[in-house]
């Protein structure tokens, strides 16, 4: 071969090479691609726990998914289909799909998983199974559920953390979860106590290969030590409810580094009375502290303008529920409210915060605002920091007065808020030690949650919103707007409603 054919062939391969790697991006996007993103809490559930793993780590997936519009769309059902009563639904299992284990999703292992749940109740997070008399497969992906009473809300229930789906080689006979093999776009791999998680791709997931090799979520409970780790690359996001502080938005902004963005989640932050002693077991002084509550000052000043003042019961986001303009503010109404009671009564309040909460929320400061607003009442508020468990023993016993809390309307349906909350033996009433009762609300939570037709459950929730803006349990006090950031080579990685990452779509450059 001659001088300048060699020439010409070493120049011919040098090129092909250089297109090749220019023409073939989504390749480069995918090999040995580790995104690094640092949470505010930890994400392993545990073993005795419905998931194992959050729902954020996209290792499981559930029969349903809400939409932006909080409608429950398609996820491993194709279809959910209810008899005349709505007591029985019959669901269609989508096809081709596999658990990380290799096994197929079929209906003998969705009956499983719901079984799961059925017989061990404490599993059952959010009730979506309280009233199943039995789950039988029909044919090779088709199921029935049958209830003991009316579900109209089924799909929604059955959604995310309602009806988390695993193969059966991932529990033992406990319900206990020896290795969760979901169908998600990335498989469990490590979790390293209290330091980080770790998931891989799966390359056989049905909606498509993801570009990522590996998603690690480090475990960084401290906001300003999250925002460090960000600015000098330890890690490449934050992504998560919680995740970035309202005051740590100019130093992104001004990272050249960063980029910053937001979108309402449908999260809400309450304030909790302690219905069951003096002073808050009068609902006028609840209504007092409600009305002196200056919402929209409070988002503008402590969150930056990053949040919704709430003037509904939850998210706005559920906009066929929703009943707007019922918790308002009025000062001369919440002092009028304060003198009837007379200044003679228990004034003296603890105010407990959670401490882990207080690192993803600006909770210490909102409640030394409400420590000053409710001076102006007579109130002399005490507050208190305390660790979790800490917190969660005292609100439980009652030993408090008022507290903050996140609630999120996972199910986008109202019953998932007032079973749970409004009640008189709802979890969360329990729970936090609420103790608010009225056979009144009972029974408007009972008729609604087996109303079927949607005008008349629209009419009892909107009654329910309205008797619990009287009677004031609890007040909400601003709609969540998540802020998250990640590092300027992260591309396509958002959050949704429900602060679930798309790490199926994302990649690095």
């Amino acid at each position: 071969m001659g001088c300048k054919k060699i020439i010409c062939l070493i120049l011919l391969l040098v090129l092909t090479g250089l297109l090749g790697g220019c023409g073939n991006g989504d390749q480069g996007q995918t090999d040995g691609r580790e995104l690094v993103i640092g949470i505010g809490r930890d994400f392993y559930n545990g073993a005795e726990s419905s998931s194992f793993v959050h729902g954020s780590t996209c290792v499981w997936e559930s029969l349903t998914y809400l939409d932006e519009n909080l409608e429950p769309m398609p996820q491993l059902a194709e279809r959910l289909v209810p008899d005349a009563t709505a007591s029985v639904w019959t669901v269609y299992l989508r096809q081709g799909v596999k658990f990380h284990d290799g096994t197929p999703l079929d209906a003998d292992a969705v009956v499983k998983s719901i079984e799961r749940l059925k017989e061990h109740v404490e599993l059952d997070e959010y009730g979506t199974f309280t009233n199943l008399e039995k789950v039988e497969p029909v044919g090779e992906r088709e199921i029935k559920c049958t209830f003991n009473k009316p579900e109209p809300a089924f799909p929604a229930k059955a959604a995310y953390h309602g009806c988390p789906i695993f193969s059966p080689q991932s529990f033992d006979d406990n319900g206990k979860i020896t290795f969760p093999y979901g169908t998600g776009p990335f498989k469990f791999a490590e979790y390293k106590n209290g330091e980080a998680l770790v998931v891989t791709r799966n390359d056989e997931y049905w909606g498509g290969k993801p570009k990522l090799d590996k998603v690690t979520f480090k475990i960084i409970p401290d906001p300003s030590t999250r925002l460090a780790a960000l600015q000098a690359g330890e890690i490449q996001a934050v992504v998560d409810v919680g995740g970035i502080l309202p005051e740590h938005v100019p130093v992104i902004e001004g990272d050249g580094k960063l980029n910053l963005f937001s979108c309402p989640v449908t999260t809400t932050h309450y304030l909790l009375f302690n219905n069951q002693k003096p002073p808050f077991n009068d609902e006028r002084l609840r209504q007092a502290v409600s009305l002196s509550l200056d919402r929209g000052q409070l988002v503008k000043e402590v969150l930056n303008g990053y949040g919704e003042p709430a003037d509904t019961i939850f998210t706005s986001q559920a906009k066929t529920w929703v009943v707007g303009n019922l918790w308002i503010t009025d000062k001369n109404k919440a002092r009028e409210l304060a003198a009837q009671v007379g200044l003679n009564s228990q004034r003296q309040v603890v105010f407990v915060v959670n401490s882990a909460l207080a690192n993803r929320w600006p909770y210490k400061p909102i409640a030394e605002i409400l420590q000053s607003d409710l001076r102006a009442l007579g109130f002399e508020v005490k507050l208190k920091m305390l660790e979790t468990g800490a917190w969660k023993e005292v609100v439980e016993k009652g030993e408090y007065d008022l507290t903050l809390t996140p609630y999120t309307l996972m199910t986008g349906d109202p019953d998932f808020f007032f079973n749970g909350w409004v009640h008189s033996k709802g979890q969360m009433n329990m729970q936090r030690g609420i103790g608010y009762s009225s056979l009144d609300a009972d029974t408007l939570v009972e008729a609604a949650a087996v109303e079927r037709e949607s005008a008349k459950r629209q009419q009892y929730y909107s009654d329910l919103q309205r008797l619990v803006a009287r009677d004031m349990p609890l007040c909400p006090v601003y709609h969540d707007v998540c802020l998250y950031a990640t590092t300027k080579n992260v591309h396509d990685l958002k959050l949704d409603l429900f602060f679930k990452p798309s790490l199926d779509k994302a990649w690095l450059d």
